[in-house]
């Protein structure tokens, strides 16, 4: 599969959860939807998944940051710790009012995903 065509699918899919999400009141299925549908990925698609995620991560959506971190602290990809630094970066220059809250997270899975 393409980078592009995994990115679509991954797209469609998380909004198709957060509809259904909203429809049962329930904020997590969202995240446990698209941790079920990571987890069926081949390894090779997961490669790209893992890049789609650093995508998300550097969104100006805070809802598709916040399940690109989990997924990547639920999944423990460290590929991710550049971007991560990078999203770290961009928080720490903020002025929204949850940036501090969010950066210090970011910190943490930094430091998560690289202790040895």
């Amino acid at each position: 599969m393409t980078i592009d065509i995994l990115r679509e699918r991954l797209a469609a899919a998380r909004e198709r959860f957060e509809r259904e999400a909203l429809e049962l009141k329930d904020s997590y299925l969202t995240l446990q939807r698209l941790a079920a549908l990571y987890e069926d990925l081949r390894v090779d698609d997961r490669e790209l998944a893992d890049r789609i995620l650093c995508e998300w991560a550097l969104s100006e959506n805070e809802g598709l940051r916040f399940d690109a971190e989990a997924l990547i602290r639920k999944f423990s990809i460290k590929t991710a710790v550049p971007t991560l630094e990078t999203l770290e970066q961009r928080l720490a220059h903020s002025t929204g009012a949850g940036a501090p809250y969010e950066r210090r997270k970011v910190e943490e899975l930094i430091a998560l995903l690289t202790k040895e």
